[in-house]
């Protein structure tokens, strides 16, 4: 959804309010600012965890590493935007990372971010911007083929999940040694290649579960990669914490 609506977007920018977000590791080429509206949301950045509970917030730079999991109900408001909306700011920090990527004091800009006129949002980002380099320090990033490698890799998944999807055909279709390739993903995603992959196939498989409920559970399965139910399931119960059935018969009884 995210990729799809960024194509759209004419001044790449994006400001909207999400609802109990959870999303796997992943990364992208845009900045993005996050603001806890309600509830609790732990973010995962670069292998360092954040708990954020409501009026606080969070930078993440392109290329970082993260992830979102809902700890209570939450609502985050998410503001997402191309370097070249901050050349100054993305000239002088392109090779840095944050320490520390939460920011105080950021809920004031949150209902100023609409979109609709980019000159004000420019100054916003900038004043935001200068918020995080008055509360933390800066480091090396990751060196920037590294990083390409593993969005290669990524897009790789996003495209192949549901079929033969193997390191093996990764490092082949990608033109990287098969031992390099395992050993930088496992660095940067701190996870293998095939631990992010059943990550990836299960969320995939409790989006269409609460979306399409009326599909069959093997049939979920198949569609999401698994050559055999028992996989799934083992997969499943291992990353969620509950069985696909089980987790239905919440969703029916939720509603």
């Amino acid at each position: 959804m995210y990729e799809k609506e960024w194509a759209n977007q004419r001044s790449k920018f994006l400001s909207y309010t999400v609802e109990n977000l959870s999303w796997h590791l992943h990364f992208h080429a845009a900045f993005e600012i996050c603001l806890v509206l309600r509830g609790i949301i732990e973010i995962t950045v670069d292998g360092a965890v954040y708990t954020l509970k409501k009026n606080e917030s969070i930078i993440i730079f392109p290329r970082q590493l993260h992830s979102y999991k809902t700890i209570e109900p939450s609502d985050m408001r998410v503001i997402t935007f191309i370097p070249e909306l901050v050349p100054e700011f993305s000239l002088k920090y392109r090779k840095k990372i944050p320490v520390d990527n939460t920011v105080h004091g950021l809920m004031k800009y949150k209902d100023l971010f609409d979109g609709s006129n980019t000159f004000l949002q420019k100054g916003l980002l900038y004043s935001v911007l200068g918020e995080l380099t008055e509360a933390t320090e800066f480091k090396d990033a990751p060196t920037n083929e590294e990083a390409v490698l593993v969005n290669k890799t990524l897009r790789y998944i996003e495209k192949n999940y549901n079929d033969d999807c193997t390191l093996r055909s990764a490092s082949e279709e990608l033109s990287y040694g098969y031992t390099y390739l395992s050993r930088t993903f496992k660095r940067l995603m701190g996870m293998s290649f095939t631990e992010y992959l059943n990550r990836f196939r299960i969320n995939r498989a409790v989006y269409l579960l609460s979306t399409e409920n009326k599909i069959p559970v093997s049939d979920v399965a198949h569609l999401c990669g698994f050559d055999s139910l028992c996989s799934f399931n083992r997969n499943f119960k291992h990353i969620t914490g509950t069985t696909p059935r089980e987790m239905l018969a919440e969703m029916k009884e939720s509603f």
